[in-house]
């Protein structure tokens, strides 16, 4: 297991990306951004790996935690899943520069040797 260090922006775009790539469904659009509605996998009994994976990101931005940044410990499948959902993402339609820029950053990091 690897700790990869994660701003609130990049985990709320790992947030988006595992949704977009698993259950796009739960992505609810509101006039001021937008919600993830997890009732779907709160009433499931068995989770697949990313469906855990989803819980494990959602439960990092719930945390009430200061810091500007935030510390998620992942295994090398979960780092590879969140990759190919940044890529995924990144296919799904034209993204302003910064947010391509972001996706690219943390693929990199996620997909570097330890």
């Amino acid at each position: 297991m690897n700790s990869v260090t994660f701003t609130h922006d990049e985990l709320i775009l790992v947030m988006i990306s595992l949704v977009r790539a698993t259950h796009p469904s739960m992505l609810r659009q509101e006039t001021d951004g937008f919600t993830v509605d997890f009732q779907v996998l709160d009433h499931k009994e068995v989770l697949d790996d990313d469906e855990r994976l989803l819980f494990k990101i959602r439960a990092v931005l719930d945390s009430p935690v200061d810091e500007p940044s935030r510390a998620v410990r992942l295994d090398a499948n979960e780092s590879q899943r969140i990759a190919a959902a940044l890529a995924h993402l990144q296919r799904l339609q034209p993204w302003p520069a910064d947010v391509l820029a972001m996706c690219q950053a943390l693929r990199a990091r996620l997909t570097a040797p330890a």
